[in-house]
């Protein structure tokens, strides 16, 4: 494990936060949430059911100094209890995942039947002037544009299955952003790395042409030359969203690889929300089975096992406060298939209640259905 600098980076942005917070409160900005999940998993064969709990708590710092500057901190602190917690070994090790350069995670308990876990995702300064912006630090890099799917997002992949981390990963980078007219510009970031190999670089330019926001970027990723494209618009009211990266490794042993997602999404007038989408990857990294729910040091070529991948998605309020929708995705070619239907109640100010399925299809034997309970409250 890496020295934990991160530590002595947290004790110097507190110390800064607060400070700017006793000679302004104006200055000083506090926010997060708390949320408690119950899980219910229902093994494929099994005849009980695994009941497991997450408390999550979420505090989200800022301090402006001034016009120009900005420090921002954001931590993630979680309690997980249940069946599921005691039946895997090592669990705790499992979740203390650094994701990324710094080791800014810790297991304050780490016992069979409870793990207390807490990470910084969030550390960095921000300069800004007219028309630029330098950013330091632990911060996410989304250079992605559609939903389930972003073959562009090289710095900080996510997994669609990992609901419950609405935030997504950072990281420990630096970041030049350059803004011109309406939706153009470019950025230039680098991510820090253990060696060359591990190395995460990139540039990227934005346009706007027509109704279109385009995008293009070149950069190096895990010992890969990487060359990709995206947009962003609509043709005749329906929207209309592309991705597509090339990866040349510098390595044999590695694969070239093209990676292409397409999307395209409709408000209709009575408010059905219908997204559709679809995912090619010449060279998947994964074992023919679904993608870990983690998005922790996911790597943009492992989003889905197979070479093929369609989404289809629905939401409708069927009340001002309730949202329903079911997402689905399938692999063409392989039997494996994820439903995922969702209820959302906005029960009052400040409070959510989510029901959500995951139900993992992929014959009996290597099926999972799960259903998870979460209760939000933002502050």
């Amino acid at each position: 494990m890496r020295p934990n600098k991160a530590i002595l980076f947290l004790l110097v942005a507190l110390f800064t936060a607060f400070q700017g917070f006793a000679q302004s409160q104006n200055s000083f900005q506090f926010q997060g949430y708390l949320k408690n999940m119950s899980t219910f998993n229902f093994p494929a064969g099994a005849d009980s059911v695994l009941v497991d709990n997450l408390i999550h708590n979420r505090l989200n710092l800022r301090w402006y100094p001034s016009d120009r500057f900005n420090v921002r901190l954001e931590i993630r602190n979680r309690i997980f209890l249940g069946d599921v917690v005691s039946a895997i070994p090592n669990y705790g090790e499992l979740i203390d995942v650094n994701n990324d350069y710094f080791d800014a995670s810790w297991l304050l308990v780490d016992r069979p039947d409870l793990v207390v876990h807490t990470m910084i995702d969030r550390a960095y300064v921000e300069w800004k002037e007219e028309g630029w912006s330098l950013q330091l630090g632990r911060q996410r890099i989304n250079w992605g544009v559609n939903l389930a799917w972003n073959p562009n997002d090289i710095f900080n992949a996510y997994s669609f299955f990992d609901f419950d981390y609405e935030e997504r990963p950072g990281s420990d980078a630096i970041r030049f952003q350059r803004y011109k007219g309406y939706a153009g510009g470019y950025e230039i970031a680098i991510a820090l790395a253990d060696s060359i190999q591990g190395v995460k670089a990139g540039f990227l330019y934005k346009w706007n042409v027509g109704n279109y926001d385009l995008q293009t970027l070149i950069g190096i990723m895990k010992n890969n030359l990487v060359i990709g494209s995206g947009w962003a618009g609509s043709l005749g009211g329906v929207g209309f969203k592309g991705e597509f990266t090339y990866f040349e490794p510098f390595d044999t042993y590695q694969n070239r690889t093209i990676m292409g997602s397409l999307a395209f999404d409709y408000l209709m007038p009575n408010s059905l929300y219908l997204n559709a989408s679809a995912l090619y990857n010449s060279a998947p990294l994964g074992n023919g089975t679904f993608a870990l729910a983690s998005s922790e040091n996911l790597d943009v070529r492992s989003l889905s096992p197979f070479d093929w991948s369609v989404f289809i998605q629905g939401s409708f309020p069927v009340h001002p406060l309730i949202n329903a929708g079911v997402s689905v995705m399938a692999f063409p070619g392989h039997s494996g298939i994820f439903v995922n239907p969702t209820i959302s109640w906005g029960v009052v100010s400040n409070f959510d209640l989510d029901v959500i399925g995951q139900l993992f299809i992929n014959g009996d034997i290597d099926s999972v259905y799960a259903l998870y309970a979460r209760l939000k409250w933002s502050f």
